[in-house]
């Protein structure tokens, strides 16, 4: 999961002393509405793509990021970081096995086609994106090449830091998986960046200017800021250029942030003519939050909550983390669909346990344009 120590502690804290969050209702989201003069936001569970989640065998069983991405031939492919595989019994406790550090999925736009991509073999599963070494991968956000040729998954780069528990890690960089389309094998896997300072795989939005922007996350104790920088569509990586504030700029330090309170990922995205972003709120808050923008670098206007994330799943307390939305399944009628992560941590031992513990959920937007 991702790299939340300082703020999990706060959390964990919270739930000590029994603050309880529950989930937004039509009503309390119509509430939201009129505070903001926005008529008739609803907010309803997604209970069929929670049930497309809820798996027994056969690949992907549980795990986070949950970061989704449409393909030209109406797969979904679907990023996954610290995840499971294969198999969850009946009463959805699983063996202490088959947990490896990324999978990816596709499905089509129904949920149907459920395919699993991963290393090695049912008996040794190996990541599917593999650094061979002591480091690791988690895939955050992918985009691709004008020519609809390949690929591109931004993943984090992480070190074990020997602290043991969930949070017993380091992230050391960013590389950048290239994918051969449409069979997604690996064509190689080369370095974006190093350190943690700005965590360049907030989200990503391909432009209609002829650029792919990626957006990073810088870290402080007490806060996240968005960064972003882009990259030619017709030849990803070729070059790259950070916004300053004002311009377009070479150099990585030259960069500026654009918003603050934002989670370690999030979602930039456009419908009918209009840029929306939409995260939950930092420090592992429960509230998501979503903002219009004026353009790929703002300025972000009318922020409004537009759901608060439970804190139970069945009997175990859990942290919900990376809202995200995933405009690919937008309906007819304008609904949208927003997912977020769970796991708990509080003991350590329900990811096994119960495995609807470690997995996403999701809710269906109306009228939240």
């Amino acid at each position: 999961m991702k790299n939340y120590l300082t703020t999990a502690l706060l959390l964990l804290l919270l739930a000590s002393c029994k603050k309880e969050f529950t989930t937004t209702s039509a009503d309390s989201a119509n509430a939201v509405d009129a505070s903001n003069e926005t008529a008739a936001l609803t907010t309803v569970k997604a209970t069929y793509w929670d049930s497309v989640f809820t798996r027994y065998g056969g690949g992907w069983t549980g795990g986070d990021v949950a970061v989704s991405y449409k393909l030209p031939d109406n797969r979904v492919m679907w990023l996954w970081g610290d995840s499971f595989l294969d198999t969850v019994y009946p009463d959805r406790h699983r063996p202490i096995i088959g947990f490896i550090h990324n999978q990816v999925t596709t499905m089509n736009l129904q949920g149907g086609d459920f395919t699993t991509y991963y290393g090695g073999n049912r008996q040794n599963p190996l990541p599917y994106f593999n650094t061979g070494g002591s480091r690791y991968y988690w895939p955050n956000l992918a985009c691709m090449n004008q020519q609809k040729t390949q690929v591109y998954v931004f993943m984090d780069k992480i070190k074990a830091t020997g602290d043991g528990g969930a949070f017993g890690f380091k992230t050391v960089g960013v590389d950048v998986a290239i994918l051969n389309y449409p069979d997604l094998s690996i064509k190689e896997i080369r370095p974006f960046s190093t350190g943690s300072v700005i965590n360049w795989v907030g989200a990503s939005y391909e432009g209609d200017d002829g650029y792919i922007y990626i957006y990073g996350v810088e870290s402080t104790k007490y806060n996240k800021y968005a960064r972003v920088c882009r990259t030619p569509k017709n030849n990803p990586l070729s070059t790259v250029t950070y916004y300053n504030g004002t311009t377009w700029a070479s150099a990585p330090e030259q960069n500026g942030r654009l918003l603050g309170g934002l989670s370690e990922n999030f979602s930039f995205f456009s419908y009918q003519g209009k840029y929306y972003l939409l995260s939950q709120e930092n420090l592992l808050g429960p509230k998501i939050y979503l903002y219009d923008a004026a353009s790929p670098t703002g300025p972000f206007t009318n922020k409004r909550l537009v759901y608060t994330t439970p804190t139970q799943v069945d009997n175990w307390t859990v942290i919900t983390y990376n809202a995200t939305a995933h405009p690919e399944f937008i309906t007819a009628d304008g609904k949208l669909l927003v997912g977020y992560c769970t796991n708990e941590i509080e003991k350590g031992t329900g990811i096994w346990k119960d495995a609807d513990t470690y997995r996403p959920y999701f809710v269906w937007l109306s009228n939240w344009q």
